[in-house]
């Protein structure tokens, strides 16, 4: 008797790109974020360039934007705090953001050119 690998077929979980929720989980989240800018939650001019055939994306529910809007001013304030601290002390401070993704952060941040900030790191 042959099993199905020695006849060329392929078990469907082998077919199957290991990195797809991962990448699907990026999508979400950067279509939750334009949607939030859309709907005046938040204020991010970058974000329309990472999302492909933005002009057509739908709205996301109200719970959504809110739900992004509180996560992405939380972490932005914790940076400003970082950022106003290193200022006021002088010193040269770094950001390492773990799984970025299609974050626009570094780029919100780049453009306020902080004296103080040595490096961005974005790890995907």
């Amino acid at each position: 008797m042959f099993n199905r690998s020695e006849l060329g077929f392929q078990h469907h979980s082998q077919c199957q790109d290991p990195d797809a929720p991962i990448r699907q989980t990026d999508s979400d989240a950067v279509a939750a974020r334009l949607s939030a800018v859309r709907k005046n939650y938040l204020d991010d001019p970058f974000v329309k360039c990472l999302v492909p055939r933005a002009q057509f994306q739908q709205p996301r529910p109200p719970l959504i934007n809110i739900g992004t809007y509180v996560r992405t001013k939380g972490i932005d304030d914790l940076i400003e705090e970082w950022l106003s601290r290193a200022e006021e002390t002088g010193r040269q401070c770094q950001i390492v953001s773990l799984g970025a993704g299609s974050d626009t952060r570094f780029w919100r941040i780049a453009v306020r050119r902080f004296h103080h900030l040595g490096k961005i790191w974005l790890v995907t």
